[in-house]
């Protein structure tokens, strides 16, 4: 199977990138959801080393994180998954995002859209914490999820 998103009638897929391909700070590992289980979909900016990066979080009901590094932009995948869950481009999204933004500490969801651009996670001590060390672990999403935004 080719590397990236597939979306079907019922599920998500994502299929890793090589780790050789994309470098251990952005290498997420495959998954495969039932689109009636995403809850919600983020998008986080980050630093992989001093290169803007973002990582596409996609949230089931048990709140379990799901994140596809930006490898996956301007591929057929990305636009059929933007396409089926009625979301804005998220290379433009990530156009909203200034460069001192990219240090984990603004995770923004995308979907539902009654939440657009709310907060993914609470500002407290956890989210603190991660953004000492998001500059050496750039997928990192330890953090107290906001409940009040995703519901």
């Amino acid at each position: 199977m080719i590397s990236g998103i597939h979306i079907t009638a019922s599920e998500l897929e994502f299929h890793e990138f090589s780790a050789k391909e994309i470098g251990l700070a952005k290498y997420c590992k495959s998954f495969k959801i039932k689109l009636d289980e995403i809850k919600s979909i983020a998008i986080s900016p980050r630093l992989a080393l001093d290169d803007e990066s973002i990582f596409i979080l996609v949230i089931n009901k048990s709140n379990k994180i799901y994140p596809i590094p930006d490898h996956v932009m301007g591929t057929q995948g990305l636009k059929d998954f933007e396409k089926h869950f009625g979301l804005n481009s998220i290379s433009n999204e990530w156009q909203k995002f200034e460069y001192d933004d990219h240090y984990g500490k603004n995770d923004k969801i995308i979907y539902p859209k009654e939440k657009y651009w709310t907060d993914l996670f609470e500002n407290n001590w956890k989210l603190t914490i991660r953004r000492l060390y998001s500059w050496a672990q750039p997928k990192s999403f330890y953090g107290t999820l906001n409940k009040e935004n995703i519901g």
